[in-house]
């Protein structure tokens, strides 16, 4: 039955998918060059962001592995950080950069990003790391692997498909949020969603939405490969 129902599901978005094109096909001729434009500036802002999200989620969640304390605050602040809305999120950076000249624009775009992706990132890392089996690691330490040995050598190398799960799911909600980048002037496909919005043109809001869903769907398939031919090098290496 669900199977079922999943089928249809699968069906229904796929013909509104198709409707949708049908419908924007004009304007995304017309447009093109704005297309090609603001899906760069988006895909800019993502890039940007996801290294050093990467690098500190991936970082926080090693330090809290081993302390559920530490744990229960570092994840609290980081949901915190996900209930405040996006816009005002993007607006509580413009005070704190703009005596530095960047108010708004790129650089609190990017902040905000970083600071958006840092839940999954975090969450998924440290259960990774908490989930590998005390059979493994006490064959480690009885081999005489010491701590780093042991995180560098058999944690992270066994937590690291859900650490991926997690660095996928902060790429798609940072396409989604770095939409609204375009309120504070860092541009992207956002500024098609707002402008149609504005202008009371539903093409040019739909054209955004859709260039949005689709950008994040690519993305999310991208990293489901690579995670998927890492697993593959990774089980014959």
């Amino acid at each position: 039955m669900v199977n079922h129902f999943s089928k249809i599901l699968k069906v229904f978005l796929f013909a509104l998918f198709l409707a949708l094109m049908y419908y924007l096909r004009n304007f995304f001729i017309i447009y093109s060059d704005q297309l090609v434009l603001l899906t760069y500036q988006h895909l800019r802002m993502v890039l940007f962001a996801m290294p050093p999200a990467i690098a500190l989620g991936v970082g926080l969640g090693i330090i809290i592995h081993r302390g559920k304390r530490r744990a229960a605050i570092v994840l609290g602040i980081a949901g915190v950080i996900m209930t405040v809305p996006s816009i005002a999120l993007f607006g509580l950076m413009i005070p704190f950069l703009a005596p530095l000249g960047a108010g708004v624009g790129l650089a609190p775009s990017i902040i905000a990003l970083i600071l958006y992706s840092q839940l999954p990132v975090i969450r998924n890392t440290y259960v990774g790391l908490r989930e590998i089996s005390p059979a493994v690691l006490k064959a480690a330490e009885g081999m005489g692997l010491t701590n780093w040995e042991v995180l560098r050598k058999v944690r992270l190398p066994l937590a690291l498909p859900i650490i991926l799960s997690g660095i996928r799911t902060a790429v798609v909600l940072s396409v989604g949020v770095a939409a609204v980048a375009a309120y504070i002037g860092g541009g992207g496909l956002g500024r098609w969603i707002f402008g149609g919005i504005r202008r009371t043109y539903p093409e040019m809001m739909l054209a955004g939405a859709v260039a949005v869903s689709l950008l994040a769907i690519g993305l999310d398939m991208a990293l489901a490969r690579s995670q998927k031919l890492l697993r593959d090098v990774t089980r014959y290496s």
